[in-house]
């Protein structure tokens, strides 16, 4: 069996805040516990979810940007927690990341030229002309003209600007990209330009994705496999097609349900129980989805289920289906 290029395991990280009027006080925001998942070479992971659900906190974790608090992630079997200086100088040029808002993104003070430059010239890749050639190729690969090099991000527009932030991932001809919201700010059209884009870079170059998204028909259109994420937590976790054709965490239904689809009559309904999604700074005990989930059970609201495997590569984190797993404890039919 090969083994997966991205290896994420137990993941936890939790921030400090301080929030409240007019007394603030110091709270803990726990974003991400223990999130796992696999990466193959090549493939294409999304990761969906509502905004504050820990989406983009995985990526700069695996990335480490940031410290995780618990958990490990390996990336074609080095460990990125412990590697030292000069290992992790060598991982980031395989490893990249296309940020949300391409004008915050790139420096508005520098060239095109310099901003994809400086990594190729920074790591040894090329010098001298050789830079600008290389610079060049990069914007004729994303289908920007020459000219663009002699520019200023401000000259661009928001999908330009998005291309140059593709560019300057592959200056280094990494393996695998987190894309994070990569079209959410730009126009429907452009999106779907964007989409073409990484969808013919991934083929040529053979590359790897995980792309963070809260738009199901994009991450639809773009991925084989998608990992659901709530307050946290993986819930689900398949392939794209069994996924969006019979969700099984009533979370991932919800979605599903509150995503446009060509064929009204063949919408989702759920009874959702009234109130706003909990905060993050005290989630409800157990299964955190519990007080709006239609299907509750007692057990749901002490402890949270594990994300276990239902059937090959699909996994859900739901009592419903804890017989399928081999655990009959309290399991109920699934939802039809």
């Amino acid at each position: 069996m090969i083994a997966p290029l991205l290896e994420v395991r137990g993941l936890t990280k939790s921030f400090r805040e301080r929030r409240g009027w007019p007394i603030p006080k110091t709270v803990s925001v726990r974003a991400l516990d223990g999130v796992s998942f696999d990466v193959a070479s090549g493939e294409a992971l999304g990761i969906v979810g509502e905004s504050g659900c820990g989406k983009s906190t995985v990526a700069r974790a695996c990335l480490r940007l940031i410290t995780p608090d618990a958990g490990s992630v390996r990336f074609d079997g080095i460990d990125v927690a412990a590697a030292s200086a000069a290992a992790l100088r060598a991982l980031r040029r395989r490893l990249q990341i296309v940020f949300q808002d391409p004008a915050s993104a790139l420096d508005p003070r520098q060239r095109i030229a310099d901003a994809l430059g400086e990594s190729i010239r920074v790591h040894g890749i090329a010098r001298g002309n050789d830079v600008t050639s290389a610079v060049l190729r990069l914007l004729d690969e994303v289908g920007l003209p020459p000219s663009a090099a002699r520019r200023y991000p401000h000259e661009f527009s928001g999908g330009q600007r998005q291309r140059i932030g593709i560019a300057r991932a592959l200056a280094l001809g990494p393996d695998l990209i987190f894309a994070d919201e990569p079209v959410s700010a730009l126009d429907v059209s452009v999106q779907a330009q964007i989409l073409v884009l990484l969808d013919e870079l991934r083929h040529r170059r053979k590359l790897a994705f995980v792309f963070i998204s809260h738009d199901l028909g994009v991450v639809r259109h773009f991925c084989q496999r998608v990992a659901v994420m709530y307050l946290g937590r993986l819930v689900e976790e398949g392939p794209v097609p069994t996924i969006f054709e019979d969700p099984l965490h009533p979370y991932t239904r919800l979605l599903k349900s509150t995503s446009p689809i060509p064929d009204p009559e063949q919408a989702v309904a759920l009874d959702l129980q009234e109130g706003e999604p909990p905060s993050p700074v005290d989630p409800p005990s157990g299964c955190h989805f519990h007080p709006r989930c239609p299907f509750v059970m007692e057990q749901c609201k002490v402890i949270a289920p594990a994300l276990q495997e239902v059937a090959p590569g699909r996994r859900v984190a739901c009592y419903l289906f804890a017989a399928a797993s081999g655990d009959s404890t309290g399991a109920v039919a699934a939802p039809q």
